[in-house]
């Protein structure tokens, strides 16, 4: 049986960062990654929007909100110094309803507690920054900080960094039992022995957790995001976001744009029925798909956490008529013809749910057992925490009693 120091299960950005890190501290050590994926740009890497977050949204002391921030600044410096793309555009929030102006000042006081550079602004400074924003209640906020980088590009470079440490990465191997008191991974094709084994498989972090014989209050309750292309000539500035409504777990949709100048408008937050049910009924398992729209259904009968309001609001997302409103709220000049639901920008969160607590996780949850650390809740922002993440794991959770 193949000996190593630390197997780390799912080869996703956070994945790639850890075992950069590690090998970075711990350089004679060896380290196996494993995927059941041919790359590591299938599922929340590939799939990300690429937004490297400030960190304004999250109350300060959350694990969100500290490794965000400090994951950021390294993120930013790694994709600086390997000369990848980057484009540092700032962020502009607008509110898109008397209610929720109310937030504006909630946001601020976070950004100042964090450390956050973020300002109040009014109608002609929002035009300024972005000529083709809708600043239709008058204020909003800027957020200088917030770039955009190409995921995949990030993805592939970290891939070649971690091969170049002598990190052993191994596509198309599906973990099939885990020994968390021995240390023991079986795969489709080998066994291998970890005095670490780190769980973070991102979509499938529940179902290793159950491999390990992992118990925990929580289960897996998975959301959609879909985005619409904008297709109308239109170039954006800077990224525009609605001011969130607080007191429901996304932000709403938003623009995005790539490399390319693509722009979407997205993401949905609708319930999947799957782990990696990107496209209709695809990837669908059905003892899975009952289970997960059986749970929803409770879930939001009971208003867990406002998905009664949050299905609600998502099923306006349904319609064309309903994706141009909302994209009207952000965006001057846009009109229905310009909006084409994106058959490839689909992407799925990985949430998890407190059966005790009765509530959506809205931070990080990690948690070690035996020889087992498992990455449970890498929630957005992981991607752009991922840095600030490995450092929070090598330190805190690596030599935890």
């Amino acid at each position: 049986m193949t000996r190593y120091d630390f197997l780390i299960i799912g080869s996703g950005i956070v994945g790639l960062v850890l075992a950069l890190k590690l090998k970075q501290k711990f350089s004679k050590k060896r380290i196996l990654m494993l995927d059941k994926e041919l790359d590591s740009v299938q599922h929340g890497t590939g799939r990300n929007s690429g937004v490297i977050h400030s960190g304004i949204y999250y109350p300060q002391n959350t694990l969100r909100a500290k490794y965000c921030i400090s994951g950021s600044k390294q993120l930013k410096n790694y994709v600086k110094e390997k000369n990848l793309w980057i484009n540092e555009c700032g962020k502009i929030l607008l509110p898109s309803s008397k209610k929720s102006m109310r937030n504006i000042d909630v946001l601020l006081r976070r950004a100042a507690d964090n450390g956050i550079s973020a300002e109040k602004i009014g109608k002609k400074r929002i035009l300024e920054l972005e000529p083709n924003a809708n600043p239709f209640l008058g204020e909003g906020i800027h957020v200088p900080f917030t770039s955009i980088v190409d995921p995949k590009e990030v993805a592939r470079s970290l891939v070649n960094d971690v091969k170049k440490k002598d990190v052993e990465l191994i596509y198309d191997s599906e973990v099939l039992e885990i020994d968390s008191s021995l240390g023991t991974v079986s795969t489709n094709e080998s066994t291998y022995y970890a005095d670490t084994i780190i769980n973070s498989a991102g979509l499938q972090a529940e179902t290793i957790a159950k491999l390990s014989k992992f118990k925990s209050e929580y289960s897996f309750l998975p959301f959609k995001g879909k985005y619409w292309e904008l297709k109308s000539g239109i170039k954006l500035s800077r990224l525009v976001y609605p001011v969130p409504d607080l007191n429901l777990p996304f932000l709403g949709i938003h623009t995005v744009h790539n490399r390319n100048e693509q722009i979407y408008i997205g993401p949905s937050s609708t319930p999947a029925f799957g782990r990696e049910n990107y496209n209709g009924v695809k990837d669908i398992k059905i003892k899975e798909a009952m289970l997960l729209i059986f749970s929803f259904a409770i879930k939001i009968i009971l208003n867990v956490n406002g998905l009664r309001s949050l299905a609600l609001r998502e099923l306006n997302l349904l319609f064309l008529s309903g994706v141009h409103k909302e994209a009207g709220n952000l965006l001057n000049g846009v009109k229905r013809s310009h909006l084409h639901l994106s058959e490839k920008k689909v992407g799925i969160r990985s949430q998890i749910f407190d059966k005790k607590n009765k509530s959506l996780v809205s931070d990080f949850v990690i948690r070690k057992d035996n020889k087992v650390i498992h990455i449970l809740n890498a929630i957005s922002p992981a991607f752009t925490a991922s840095f600030g993440l490995a450092d929070y794991i090598i330190v805190n959770v690596l030599d935890e009693n």
